[in-house]
């Protein structure tokens, strides 16, 4: 049996795992690690509340981590909001007061818990290639969206999870369920790779100096990226050759000590609806202050926008791969 560290808060949790040469090194919530974490080891893990990667995490998100600390360790990376829209009206699952206790943050909890400690359904799904499934239930929002998520990892992608969206009975109809990447600040990112082009935050916003979002930028279908037999797929980077050199002090919240990473969004073709949209904003300040971010503005919310259908899927990836080692043609 081997075993590895990761600091949820201010509790040291040990992920116990046993590990053979062929076998998937799988976290599982309730099965090798006492804490709601799933994912495979080595590669993306992912967690909802109160389980996270560092201390005081927002309720109501999909918290990411990844291996990018020199000894191996894990860092959050970023945050997955769901954001259901009705009737123009948009809910917020990190913002919204939840019904039960009324602290800020929609409450996020596995299908079928009993203990907090639900390890998901791990099948093969072809030869050699095992898939997890975590069923998540998500608090009713205040415009009246009610929705759960399916949340899929495959052994043969270890670096993205699949979500999927599907609207609960008792929910008003929805125009659109918006999952968005929603902390770019953490990394710092300011390249966003399209198809033939490459966008610098730093040139998309040269005069921006506010501290609250810059405008949204909506790119559309044609300037993004298509792979293979037809995905879509868009990523952003960091702009710094050595990001471990820049401390922003005194938020020590947004220091961040790992290696460069890529992360993207993926649509699988048959997910393509012909409205689909990337869109972003940036930040100049960190947020909840006035603190500038070193190096300038930066991206902050990158998510994909199509209309809603039940069973709907996007996938999100953080790898150390290049965009160009994932397939994008711009320079």
């Amino acid at each position: 049996m081997r075993g590895f560290r990761i600091v949820i808060g201010s509790v040291l949790v040990v992920v116990a795992l046993l590990s053979s040469a062929n076998a998937t090194d799988w976290v599982r919530s309730g099965v090798n690690t006492n804490s709601g974490i799933w994912g495979i080891r080595r590669h993306l893990l992912w967690a909802i509340p109160p389980a996270g990667f560092r201390a005081n995490e927002p309720r109501g998100l999909i918290r990411l981590g990844y291996p990018v600390l020199s000894n191996g360790g894990y860092a959050l990376i970023n945050f997955i909001a769901i954001e259901p829209v009705v009737t123009g009206e948009k809910g917020y699952s990190e913002l919204e007061r939840s019904q039960l206790d009324r602290l800020r943050g929609k409450r996020i909890w596995t299908e079928g818990e009993t203990n907090a400690l639900a390890p998901g359904t791990l099948s093969t799904i072809a030869p050699g290639v095992e898939q997890l499934t975590v069923q998540l239930r998500v608090e009713a929002f205040d415009n009246g969206a009610h929705v759960r998520l399916d949340v899929q990892q495959r052994s043969d992608r270890p670096d993205e999870i699949a979500l999927t969206t599907h609207r609960e009975g008792d929910s008003a109809p929805l125009e659109q369920c918006v999952l968005t990447a929603t902390m770019g600040n953490m990394t710092r990112t300011r390249l966003l790779w399209l198809r033939d082009e490459v966008v610098s935050s730093l040139k998309l916003y040269p005069a921006y100096r506010d501290h609250g979002f810059a405008p949204h930028e909506f790119v559309q279908l044609a300037r993004l990226q298509r792979i293979e037999a037809g995905d879509v797929m868009v990523a952003v980077t960091m702009n710094e050759k050595d990001p471990t050199a820049t401390r922003p002090v005194p938020q020590p919240f947004w220091n961040y000590t790992g290696r460069k990473v890529t992360q993207y969004w993926r649509v699988p073709a048959g997910d393509v609806d012909p409205g689909l949209q990337l869109v972003v904003n940036g930040r100049y300040t960190y947020w909840g202050s006035r603190r500038p971010i070193p190096g300038g503005i930066a991206f902050e919310n990158f998510e994909i926008r199509q209309p809603f259908h039940d069973g709907q899927r996007v996938v999100f990836g953080i790898t150390s791969r290049s965009p160009k080692e994932l397939g994008f043609q711009a320079e």
